[in-house]
């Protein structure tokens, strides 16, 4: 299971590294990844509940050299820029290092578990199938015939499949989510995709399982999605007693490296055929010996969903998205029917983008563009806006038709800019040009009063494209290639703003132009006059006049608009 804190004995190591260290290093928070991420694929120890041992800097640093080691990359024993972007690439679940980590050779790099199949004929069974996936069950059982025989071609093991539920397989393979009854649930799209469990007599034994919220795909074209054979070949090698690899052309390298081919012409590297066969011997063949394969390679489907318009993959860096918002920690950008995901460590999931009907299931074919999205506080559930209209989800699931704007309290026919709900109140706000509503999650009903001017968002842009909160409870307003920052509990703008959003948010260099200059604040309001920029949140009885002024001071951080 993966620790939920970093506990005490790498408390002062991380604290050393974070305070010594130049400008140029990693910040603590990227510390504090680095050190969950060793320990959770090996490289360190678990905490030890018992003791309250300390970690000298030293061991962290042989840790992150043994893990550059594995990875191919210069062992700096520090994480820097190359070993961040590794730690952040979609990968097994399974752990690199399988015993002491500094075991990890330099001329023999295939590990073994430690356990193999006493029998020369595995049987094996898909039990359930990608739910999300173009690819049919037929092409998904194909794909795991052909990432098995791969296996067996170099070993003389014999995979048969049984497609009985009541006779028993060896291996197992599965599409799940999230958290699956074992000790390494999901993370959902990117991130882990797949792991296997070694050989032994355990149930659970060879089963082989894959994250359903992945985009599983074979033979497309612009390499959008999962290659579901390579992964295959990979979580069948831990299946059949192999651990992760450091050699750089083998399948066992413990990151994704993308489609290996053809399943009729993919061949083993020489280093994961040497580890097989120290497990189960060599099979003899003649030089002209071809692998025997099934005569029929699977039917590549059409890389675009049928109901997806053949459009153009367009530059994340340009731009003016219809929609941004935060789902559970990860910013979602959505331009079209396409949309990219930046990771709560500031690392997009993938540079290209995945479609919006293949990731939420049930969102009508003719809805092309989603104009706002934000995720409802109470339940967890999400919102994706479109005309006049919008649909509710659970997780990625749709619930119900679609619901007319009218029950948030917009006019008939009316339509949004933006739509996010400011944590500090509690309300949601709907922003259609100059002017917004506000809906009370908690009463069910909108807000009487509205609309109101934008205005009272001192600073913000006209029409933004959308607005969300951040992690750390800051405000993002966001227009065309600009951002505009509201501080924590501020209806104000912050002095930096606005400022271009690709290098924080897209990993996008920083246009040539600078951004405009923001409008100044408007003057100051006369004695006598009034410009009441904010209200307090409402109760049911208000203070006297004295007692308000006199708490005025405590009740500034709380002024809700």
């Amino acid at each position: 299971m993966r620790p939920l804190a970093l506990g005490l004995r790498f408390l002062t190591p991380l604290l050393l590294l974070a305070r010594s260290a130049p400008a140029s290093e990693p910040s603590a928070q990227d510390v504090s990844l680095g050190v969950d991420w060793l320990r959770l694929y090996g490289y360190l120890p678990p905490p030890d509940p018992a003791q309250a041992q300390l970690q000298s800097p030293e061991k962290l640093r042989d840790a992150i050299k043994v893990m550059q080691r594995f990875a191919g990359l210069p062992e700096t024993g520090r994480l820097d820029k190359r070993t961040l972007e590794t730690m952040r690439k979609p990968r097994c679940s399974l752990p690199d290092v399988l015993g002491p980590a500094g075991l990890v050779r330099r001329r023999r790099r295939y590990a073994l578990s430690g356990s193999v199949w006493r029998k020369r004929i595995l049987t094996w069974r898909v039990q359930s199938f990608p739910q999300s996936s173009l690819l049919n069950p037929q092409i998904v059982r194909t794909l795991m015939s052909y990432a098995l025989t791969v296996w067996g071609v170099e070993s003389g093991l014999t995979f048969q499949e049984v497609n009985s539920q009541h006779q028993e397989a060896d291996i197992l393979i599965d599409f799940a989510r999230a958290y699956h009854q074992d000790s390494y649930p999901f993370d959902g799209l990117g991130g882990t995709l797949a792991h296997a469990f070694f050989p032994g007599e355990h149930p659970i034994s060879g089963d082989t399982h894959f994250d359903d919220e992945e985009i599983w795909t074979f033979g497309s074209q612009d390499g959008e999605g999962t290659d579901l054979f390579a992964v295959a070949v990979h979580e069948f090698g831990h299946a059949l007693g192999l651990g992760h690899s450091s050699a750089p052309n083998s399948i066992m390298r413990p990151f994704y490296q993308g489609p290996v081919g053809d399943p009729d012409k993919y061949r083993l590297s020489q280093d994961d055929r040497d580890g097989l066969q120290q497990l189960y011997g060599k099979v003899p063949q003649t030089p002209n010996d071809q692998p025997t394969r099934k005569p029929l390679i699977p039917p590549r489907p059409s890389v675009l969903p049928p109901d997806s318009p053949s459009a153009p993959v367009p530059d994340r860096c340009e731009g003016s998205f219809d929609a941004i918002a935060n789902i559970r920690g990860e910013t979602f950008f959505f331009k079209g029917p396409w949309f990219w995901r930046l990771q709560p460590s500031g690392q997009l999931v993938s540079p290209r983008p995945a479609r919006v009907h293949r990731f939420w299931e049930g969102l009508p074919s003719h809805v092309r563009v989603i104009q706002a999205a934000y995720a409802r506080r109470g339940d967890g559930r999400i919102l994706l806006f479109s005309g006049p209209q919008f649909w509710v989800f659970r997780e990625r699931q749709l619930e119900g038709a679609a619901r007319p704007l009218e029950e948030l309290g917009l006019p008939p026919g009316e339509e949004v800019d933006a739509v996010f709900s400011w944590p500090f109140n509690g309300k949601t706000y709907l922003i259609r040009g100059q002017q917004y509503w506000r809906y009370d999650e908690a009463a069910a009903r909108p807000d009487p009063g509205y609309p109101r001017d934008l205005s009272l968002w001192e600073g913000a842009p006209p029409a933004p494209d959308d607005v969300t909160v951040g992690n750390t409870g800051d405000t993002y307003f966001f227009k065309g290639t600009h951002y505009w920052r509201f501080p924590k509990g501020s209806v104000k703008t912050a002095p930096d703003s606005p400022q271009s959003m690709g290098p924080k948010w897209l990993d996008c260099p920083a246009p040539d132009f600078g951004p405009r200059t923001p409008e100044p604040p408007k003057p100051t309001p006369k004695p006598g006059t009034c410009d009441c920029r904010c209200e307090l949140n409402q109760a049911s009885e208000r203070p006297p006049a004295l007692l308000l002024l006199s708490l005025l001071p405590l009740l500034a951080g709380v002024l809700f608009c």
